[in-house]
């Protein structure tokens, strides 16, 4: 094995700390060598257990020479002033998600990523999950027909009241968990999504963001999707966390265990159209079709983890497996929603639960 790739984390929170450095620790092909935080707990944490140095601010972690990619798990607003730093610096970037508030700044830091010709790494890295590439392995497959429709549903009851529920920290469950699964969506539908209609409410948290996400889009290949993503539904028994529908076939899954019902079309006699007085007044026809049924995990191909692409590309020349553009086209779909919700960022008088 090459030599480690040195590592910079700049943020020691949720993200930084329990996700990044979480990845990291223990792996061969890692070294921790420099943390920035505000918080002086927080730092002398890290420097006790990987004996890196640690910064207050990520301006003086990036003057660091041993340091070669930059983890940026800030809060969201800085994501993308941080990453153009990073690359002035010459260093490569780990972005968490969003990768950035807006379409426009996104490209700012591609176009920042390839002027350092350093490579931009962001974290939507559910691409890796097993139920991802399960999803995208039948979807490929033809068991189910050509894909005409997903469905993607993931909700709870939580009243939050951190950071992520103000604006101005980019916070809202749009850029934060909903972004994951509208870019496994954006995947699975294929082609460039040119409509799409979003509906925010805030209706459980503090704040001044959304708590509730609802959109539907459309492709320019044809396939819808249908994306709820909420933190005020309580709902028992949760509802299917996906359904992938085809023209002879649909899967519907909790996310661990996937049920698959479909038909062989070979098989089939073609219907043809009776025109004039239903038979019998019957509604319908005899028509029996071939239906098998299989029950799965929900466990698709191992392609490694998104750490292992990291070193991968930067060490051994090999693609990225996310690509900065593709994320680029979630962000914009993710913009898309935004523009077709009339949210405005105060809740109804009528949303709060009693008590609030």
């Amino acid at each position: 094995m090459a030599e480690p790739i040195r590592y910079g984390i700049v943020g020691l929170g949720r993200a930084g700390w329990d996700i990044h450095i979480a990845q990291l620790r223990g792996r061969a092909d890692a070294k921790i060598v420099a943390v920035a935080d505000p918080v002086e707990e927080r730092r002398e944490q890290a420097v006790s257990e990987f004996g890196c140095k640690a910064y207050p601010n990520v301006n003086k972690l990036l003057k660091q020479e041993e340091v070669e990619v930059v983890v940026i798990a800030s809060p969201s607003m800085l994501h993308g002033p941080e990453a153009k730093k990073a690359f002035r610096a010459g260093k490569h970037v780990v972005v968490e998600k969003p990768m950035a508030l807006s379409v426009a700044e996104a490209d700012s830091v591609i176009k920042a990523s390839e002027a350092a010709n350093k490579k931009y790494f962001v974290h939507q890295n559910y691409r890796f999950n097993r139920e991802f590439t399960h999803l995208k392995a039948v979807a490929e497959s033809g068991q189910i027909g050509r894909l005409f429709h997903v469905r993607n549903y993931v909700a709870n009851f939580a009243r939050r009241n951190d950071w992520q529920t103000l604006a101005k920290n980019g916070g809202g469950l749009l850029n934060n968990n909903s972004v994951h699964f509208l870019d496994m969506v954006v995947q699975l539908i294929g082609g460039t999504v040119t409509q799409a209609m979003g509906d925010l409410k805030q209706i459980a948290s503090a704040g001044d963001v959304e708590d509730h996400v609802k959109a539907l889009l459309r492709s320019d290949n044809g396939v819808t999707a249908d994306l709820e993503i909420s933190n005020a539904e309580n709902i028992n028994p949760p509802l299917p966390r996906w359904i992938l529908c085809g023209t002879h076939g649909t899967l519907t899954s909790d996310g661990k265990t996937s049920t698959i019902r479909w038909f062989d079309p070979k098989v089939v006699v073609p219907l043809e159209v009776i025109e004039g007085a239903a038979p019998d007044r019957k509604y319908g026809n005899n028509d029996k079709l071939p239906w098998q049924e299989q029950t799965v995990p929900a466990l698709g191909p191992d392609i490694g983890t998104f750490f292992d692409n990291v070193y991968a590309v930067v060490r051994e020349g090999k693609p990225q497996h996310i690509t900065p553009q593709s994320v680029r086209e979630t962000m914009r779909v993710l913009a898309m929603i935004r523009k077709g919700t009339a949210f405005t960022g105060k809740p109804r008088k009528d949303s709060q639960p009693a008590g609030t």
